[in-house]
């Protein structure tokens, strides 16, 4: 199998200023997904896709291959991934004639992400040819859980989800199981890419992981925190 890893990194942040290339413990964010990705012989290629030269240096000095400047119009708060992916994977076949048959997309925001939550990835994706693609997800219990959820109905609470009432489900256990992604670790098909506009096909596997290592950083409260796990070895590896 050839894999491509990608993360996309762009330069725009409306929560944190240059939150991907951000000092967490000393080392910036992203550096934590490309040196976990480097480590493993699975992954052909590490490529990051940025509009940044700031983040272009960065990526380079930890490795990363930044083989293209990404477009600006591909940069931007409402670009959704499909099309990101579409120019790393053109990119690809028209100046290297490399064709992944498995990208690895790794969102630099979360970089407790580790190999062993990679290669299990792998694994069932390689295994279950039904396959279109592959996620990580947490189970979603208690206050996030869909059915202990509400939304605004002319300033009322009504219920998220149309005729389920909380008293049935009153208690965490009788909640049904549920799954809420967490974007650590998504593995798609080029040909279902190219071919489809839902990225993810219709028969989307998934691997359940640790909490702690799903954690995104998304504001100053989340680098500290995860600050604090990574100084007390909270994080398993």
């Amino acid at each position: 199998m050839r894999n491509v890893a990608l993360i996309p990194a762009r330069a725009g942040s409306k929560t944190v200023a240059k939150k991907n290339i951000k000092l967490l413990n000393g080392i910036p964010l992203i550096a934590y997904t490309i040196k976990m990705a480097l480590k493993n012989p699975r992954i052909n290629k590490v490529i990051v896709s940025t509009d940044d030269e700031e983040i272009v240096d960065i990526a380079k000095e930890y490795g990363a291959e930044v083989p293209f400047l990404r477009p600006v119009e591909l940069a931007q708060d409402n670009t959704p991934d499909r099309p990101v992916i579409l120019h790393t994977l053109t990119w690809l076949k028209k100046n290297e004639q490399f064709e992944p048959d498995l990208l690895i997309y790794l969102r630099p925001t979360s970089p407790f992400k580790t190999n062993p939550i990679i290669d299990e990835c792998l694994n069932m994706i390689e295994s279950e040819k039904e396959l279109t693609s592959l996620r990580t997800v947490n189970i979603a219990e208690g206050t996030d859980h869909p059915y202990w959820m509400f939304k605004n109905e002319n300033n009322l609470l009504k219920p998220f989800i149309d005729n389920i009432r909380i008293s049935k489900y009153y208690q965490r256990q009788l909640l049904p199981s549920c799954y809420k992604l967490n974007g650590v670790v998504d593995i798609l098909k080029p040909n279902i890419v190219n071919n489809n506009e839902n990225i993810f096909g219709n028969n989307i596997g998934f691997v359940e992981i640790d909490r702690l290592n799903a954690i995104d950083i998304d504001d100053e409260l989340d680098f500290s925190f995860a600050e604090f796990l990574i100084i007390h070895n909270k994080i398993n590896n």
